[in-house]
């Protein structure tokens, strides 16, 4: 069970570092999810210039959630102080819904079977977030065990499939914008500083040296006139370059 698992996270990265569209990155998802046990999986981003969903849900429950508004009021995508490894979640449990409104979200979301499921919760910067959900239609003995036991490779499943999005998708929206002085790596390391990555963070999850990424963060501050790295970062936000 174990050498699956860890095949199966194997490939997932293979996925990630080969994807080039949105539906590289779906269907590199929605194969780990099925190895590990799960019928779908989400990935949702929010920021500055508006939000991102990839997912292997059925198109009307998305389409209706979003009609619906429920990204404002669903608890697992509300920002919290202190971010949590995830948080596990069950449609059943709607009698302890906040509100008439997320109570009936939960009833939606049954009557499409979505029952129950974890979300791993990305840090990111102050009007950013990021999450990666895991659903199932039912519950099970065997789903439970592997999500105890697998908690630290979740996580990492939801950080690097974060980075590599926001890397390969959502900054490159910009890539083609006239008059920004900044190469696609040097957007990356800032985007990362910005969520409160340290340097050797930021290496690891680019896959390059620490010496690398200090190269690319004092480019981008140059190139962006700054005088200290968060001025650089603050310019950014400021052009909605991250």
């Amino acid at each position: 069970m174990k050498k699956n698992v860890e095949r199966a996270y194997s490939e997932f990265l293979e996925g990630l570092q080969t994807a080039i569209t949105e539906d590289d990155f779906r269907r590199a998802a929605e194969r780990a999810a099925h190895a590990w046990g799960f019928r779908w999986f989400a990935y949702f981003g929010r920021q500055a210039h508006g939000s991102h969903l990839i997912s292997s849900y059925p198109k009307r429950w998305t389409d209706h959630y979003f009609q619906e508004g429920y990204d404002q009021i669903d608890p697992v995508l509300q920002k919290p102080r202190i971010v949590a490894p995830m948080a596990l979640w069950d449609g059943r449990d709607g009698r302890s819904a906040k509100s008439p409104r997320e109570r009936r979200m939960f009833d939606d979301a049954l009557s499409f079977r979505i029952r129950t499921g974890l979300t791993i919760q990305i840090p990111a910067g102050q009007s950013q977030f990021a999450a990666f959900t895991l659903a199932v239609d039912d519950r099970s003995l065997g789903l439970d065990r592997f999500i105890e036991t697998s908690q630290d490779l979740l996580q990492m499943v939801g950080i690097n499939y974060h980075a590599h999005v926001r890397a390969k998708i959502d900054l490159a929206h910009f890539s083609n914008r006239d008059g920004i002085p900044l190469t696609h790596r040097e957007r990356q390391c800032l985007a990362w500083t910005s969520d409160g990555r340290t340097m050797q963070d930021i290496a690891q999850l680019l896959g390059v040296s620490p010496r690398g990424v200090k190269f690319h963060l004092d480019n981008a501050r140059r190139n962006l006139s700054a005088l200290t790295l968060p001025h650089a970062v603050a310019l950014a936000l400021r052009e909605g370059l991250l």
